[in-house]
């Protein structure tokens, strides 16, 4: 009886399966499926539904499938661990108009994983403020006062003020490499040298004018020759004064301005289309200053020497050499084709100074026999040497530029620059205007305190300007 009913559902079951494989004009809802379990047994009622199913014979409803699914697309490119607000290469292609090669998905521009470059300075400086070195007078003026600094009648000819402040050129190179796909970690190093400013200055006369040396005077003269010291007083030196001497005096000063650095650099913030960097490393900055004074001279017939040649120099060079540790921002925003950049540092360290002072005087007889002795008039055997000092300095610098890429890999822009430097010694801050005439050559009965002396002394320096300058990455 089982074998029988299972082999009458077996055939029920085919019979279903073809009607179901047939296409249906409609579609139709189901009838629950008669699933018979193993305690059932077949009756009438059975048999006669089975019979109606037949009989019907109406099609079994079409499987409905759900639609078919869109064709994947293209697999994203990897993140591999890409920093929240990082953009893509292709975002920064898309907003930024830039072309990469390079398969990070967090490349923060611009592109290139190499960049070099060179900029044209022109920059200007704060000048070397030296004391008054020259004065003249008005004929008739008598010699105990003819150029004295304070008297009414007294003209500055070679007053020091503001020298070497000339607009000169320069350049800077530049360069660094990102260590990481990212660009979030790099290095970079740079290199500028300003030209040399060099300023030259004159005053003489055959003797027909007065030029004299304004100094501060702690002696004075005895008639029977010798010396003895006095409350400090104005006096001169003669260049040229009618019927005594006849001469010139030059002062030539040069500046030369140099300077180069290496910073490890950190992306802190990027966006499609700029990126901010912390800079950290090391800052160099060189400033050398020379300032020489000579005079040559010829005693007149009035004079204690006619025919004499004299030559006095005064030499005082200075150096500054600075070496810290720098920190600081880099920012570039960029649209298009165009970009501005904005970078300031700071650097705090040691500034190691140099001072030389030398000087002299050649005394030349009318037989041609010459004769050198050590000191000029404002560098004497008192302060005549070589003195070093370091003091703790601050360097802060400021650069803004605004450019456009050329090419993928090339870019042009333009901008402005400005640098300070505390501590720093000039020629200006270690020039002693006291001298003591009894040391003036050829000396004889030096007496009373020794002046010039050295004295330390510090001033501010600044420099600024425009550059022009080009990049080239890849």
């Amino acid at each position: 009886m089982l074998t029988r009913y299972l082999g009458g559902l077996v055939a029920v079951l085919g019979t279903v399966g073809a009607l179901h494989a047939q296409a249906p004009s409609a579609p139709f809802r189901a009838k629950p499926a008669f699933v018979p379990s193993k305690s059932a047994k077949p009756t009438s009622d059975v048999q006669q539904a089975v019979a109606e199913a037949i009989q019907a014979d109406v099609p079994a409803p079409a499987k409905t499938l759900p639609p078919a699914a869109a064709p994947p697309a293209a697999a994203p490119m990897a993140t591999r661990n890409r920093p929240e607000g990082i953009a893509t290469a292709a975002d920064v292609a898309a907003a930024c108009g830039d072309t990469f090669d390079s398969a990070c998905d967090c490349l923060c521009g611009p592109a290139g994983r190499f960049w070099i470059g060179a900029e044209y300075l022109y920059w200007t400086t704060k000048g070397n403020n030296y004391p008054v070195l020259a004065t003249g007078a008005p004929p008739g003026t008598p010699r105990n006062v003819a150029g004295t600094l304070g008297n009414a009648g007294t003209s500055n000819l070679i007053d020091g003020r503001n020298g070497n402040s000339d607009w000169r050129s320069g350049f800077r190179l530049y360069g660094g490499m990102w260590l990481d796909e990212c660009q979030r970690f790099g290095i970079e190093g740079n290199f500028f040298v300003l030209g040399d400013s060099n300023q030259h200055d004159a005053a003489g006369s055959d003797g027909t004018n007065i030029v004299m040396r304004p100094f501060t005077n702690n002696v004075r003269r005895n008639a029977d020759g010798t010396s003895g010291q006095v409350a400090p007083y104005q006096d001169t030196q003669l260049v040229s004064f009618p019927n005594i001497l006849r001469g010139t005096i030059t002062a030539d000063s040069k500046s030369e301005l140099i300077g180069g650095g290496a910073n490890f650099v950190r992306n802190l913030a990027c966006s499609p289309c700029g990126r901010l960097d912390a800079l950290l490393g090391y800052r160099y900055i060189g400033l050398n200053d020379t300032l020489t004074i000579r005079e040559d001279l010829t005693g007149l017939s009035g004079s204690q020497f006619p025919s004499f040649r004299f030559q006095v120099e005064d030499r005082f060079r200075t150096e500054n050499h600075f070496h810290g540790g720098v920190v600081g921002l880099a920012y570039e925003r960029r649209f298009s084709h165009f970009f501005f950049g904005l970078r300031s540092t700071v650097a705090l360290g040691v500034n190691h100074s140099v001072v030389d002072i030398s000087g002299s005087t050649t005394v030349t007889d009318l037989a041609g026999n010459s004769t050198k002795y050590a000191g000029g008039l404002l560098a004497q055997p008192s302060n005549i040497g070589r003195y070093t000092h370091d003091s703790f300095a601050v360097v802060p610098e400021i650069g803004g530029k605004l450019g456009v890429q050329v090419t993928d890999h090339l870019r042009i822009f333009a901008g402005y620059n400005f640098l300070y430097m505390s501590n720093v010694t000039r020629p200006g801050d270690i020039i002693d205007t006291r001298v003591n005439s009894s040391q003036i050559p050829p000396r004889a009965n030096q007496t009373g305190e020794l002046f010039p002396k050295y004295t330390h002394g510090s001033s501010d320096f600044w420099s600024h300007g425009v550059m022009l300058g080009m990049e080239f990455r890849y």
